[in-house]
């Protein structure tokens, strides 16, 4: 299913909600790979749920990309609507999409000479390396979790699944090197088609791993 054909279930889906005097309601506050933020569920029937929710994801973490060090840097927000069906009154499964503000950043401030496109650089050749890892800005996951978030009272839950990103594009930049800038440019463009090729399984695939604490109201 396309992400347009799940957007538009997933409104269907919202014009069938119960009204407030039916409905059970819940409110989360959750923290994991999608950020720590809220979350908020309707019961759609006794076995659907509708959910959704936002997340900051302020995260930076040391990698390596083709043997070359440097820090990545998560998008800055991350927000999830989707439906989770109960197998029974804790287990679920789920789908949905998710859509992140802006795209994972890299940064390399060099300490010792470093193999860019096939020819080793010092640090001061380089400067300060920066790029971008070009992927979607939404793509639909599916996930299996505990803990039904419209159930009376306060519970924790639990998620992991998986958001299918596909293999994003490498752009490369540098600034404040003395090595010559059009013959930079090429090496930079080598690299990056080294980083894709290298490319780490959780920007193809971004993990969905979030604990947190529900509340849920209603009658």
């Amino acid at each position: 299913m396309s992400t347009r054909s799940l957007l538009g279930a997933l409104v269907a889906c919202l014009v069938l909600v119960p009204s407030s005097a039916e409905a059970q309601l819940g409110i989360a506050a959750r923290i994991g790979t999608l950020g720590l933020g809220a979350e908020g569920s309707v019961d759609l029937s006794d076995r659907f749920v509708l959910r959704g929710g936002a997340g900051l994801s302020k995260v930076e973490t040391g990698t390596s990309f083709n043997g070359v060090p440097v820090v990545l840097e998560a998008p800055d927000a991350w927000y999830n609507v989707g439906i989770d069906f109960y197998l029974n009154s804790a287990l679920r499964i789920g789908g949905g999409v998710v859509f992140k503000s802006g795209d994972p950043a890299i940064r390399g401030d060099f300490s010792g000479p470093v193999n860019i496109g096939g020819v080793e650089l010092t640090p001061t050749e380089i400067g300060t390396l920066t790029g971008v890892l070009d992927m979607d800005e939404q793509a639909a996951y599916a996930l299996i979790g505990f803990g039904k978030h419209t159930d009376s009272g306060v519970g924790l839950f639990i998620d992991f699944g998986a958001a299918i990103f596909g293999s994003p594009a490498v752009a490369l930049s540098a600034e404040g090197g003395t090595y010559p800038e059009d013959e930079l440019d090429q090496l930079l463009a080598q690299e990056a088609r080294n980083f894709e090729d290298d490319m780490k399984w959780y920007l193809r695939v971004w993990p969905i791993v979030s604990i947190g604490l529900r509340i849920g109201i209603g009658y």
